[in-house]
């Protein structure tokens, strides 16, 4: 009974204080630095080198920026660039994956990633407009296979 009694107050601490035991503010400024981390990646590697060829990056550079985006995030590089490309090329029309003037704002905002998740699945999307993405074997075998497996990572290390 008695080691049921620990077991039971060791898990309540943890769910209630987490392995690390952070206050709110730790909290809060680790929420903000991977934001903002993420943001930059999104920028940087998915916009400005991948969608628009914008900028050229040093796999030193852009690899991290993959990765931290495929175990953030769950994103696919060439879903995110097929899908902004295809934007761009049918802005504010009914073929606009995402346009705020089609679908509303409220739509856009708050349901993105639906959207998102809906574009990805046509694969006709990717044919035409997907060219030019990374095909290394990192990505066949595991970014654009197993995108969930980045996230679900995360989680575990977060929580353990």
């Amino acid at each position: 009974m008695n080691l049921l009694t620990t077991l039971r107050d060791a898990l309540v601490q943890w769910l209630g204080h987490g392995l690390l035991d952070a206050s709110w503010w730790q909290v809060l400024a680790y929420t903000l630095v991977m934001t903002h981390i993420t943001i930059a990646a999104v920028t940087i590697f998915l916009h400005r080198c991948q969608a628009h060829r914008a900028v050229d990056l040093h796999p030193l550079v852009s690899h991290p920026m993959r990765f931290w985006l495929w175990f953030t995030t769950a994103m696919v590089t060439e879903d995110w660039v097929a899908i902004h490309r295809k934007h761009h090329a049918r802005c504010e029309t009914a073929e606009d994956p995402h346009s705020p003037q089609v679908l509303g704002i409220n739509k856009v905002l708050f349901h993105g990633v639906t959207l998102y998740q809906s574009a990805r699945k046509d694969r006709t999307i990717h044919a035409q407009f997907g060219h030019g993405t990374p095909t290394d074997w990192v990505e066949r075998h595991v970014y654009s296979r197993f995108p969930g497996l980045g996230p679900s990572l995360l989680l575990f290390l977060d929580i353990g």
